[in-house]
């Protein structure tokens, strides 16, 4: 049984198997926002799926072809000239954490350390910065290339900050080819910015445990 991962991707997407869902996106690949779609109620603010997933059955047929699962990619991606006081040990703390907190919503596929056939790959962005298009969509202009397992990488780029704003990406795909096959965008607007979010590990903690509560808060709508 792979009820619950199933399900955590249900969480992203929003969709319950009602009758009147049909395609949720028609773009083969996200590359703007505009690929994407409203997220449910008390849940993330975007979705995206691949094309052919459009209901619960078709998203259990997806799944069923993997066994593991690798959480190893966390971005952080600020101003760079906001981001002199965020060492690497800041950046391993929030990797760390955000990884462990989307470990406890429980999938029931294996966890493995390195990328192998029937693999699923979560790949998470926080940033500040806003740019026309999804930073997971644009890793290659963006963030460095060859990429290994446990990546922990902080980009810096001076264009569009969005100051007063931290938004999270997550994408889960193929780990052996790289094909997206869902994603999600969620903003925690506020006060703070996020490189003032880092300067305290309770502030960036406080938004990381919000995400995954809007997270967690949809898959509860999944389980009867």
């Amino acid at each position: 049984m792979r009820s619950n991962i199933w399900l955590l991707m249900l969480v992203i997407l929003g969709v319950g198997g009602c009758a009147n869902n049909h395609q949720i996106v028609k773009p083969k690949t996200f590359t703007t926002f505009e690929d994407f779609r409203q997220g449910p109620k008390d849940g993330v603010d975007l979705v995206w799926a691949q094309r052919g997933i459009f209901n619960q059955r078709s998203l259990q047929r997806k799944i069923a072809q993997y066994d593991n699962i690798i959480y190893d990619q966390v971005y952080i991606v600020l101003d760079k000239e906001k981001s002199d006081h965020l060492s690497e040990a800041d950046i391993i703390m929030i990797k760390d954490y955000f990884i462990n907190q989307l470990k406890s919503l429980n999938t029931k596929l294996t966890v493995v350390e390195k990328p192998q056939p029937k693999t699923l790959r979560v790949t998470i962005a926080i940033t500040n910065v806003q740019t026309p298009n999804p930073i997971l969509a644009i890793t290659s202009s963006v963030l460095p290339v060859g990429l290994g397992i446990s990546t922990i990488s902080k980009v810096l780029t001076g264009e569009h900050t969005n100051v007063g704003s931290a938004s999270m990406e997550i994408l889960i795909s193929d780990a052996t080819t790289g094909e997206p096959i869902m994603a999600a965008i969620d903003r925690k607007s506020g006060n703070k910015d996020l490189s003032t979010m880092i300067d305290s590990s309770d502030d960036i903690k406080d938004a990381i445990n919000w995400w995954v509560k809007r997270l967690s808060l949809t898959l509860a709508q999944y389980k009867q």
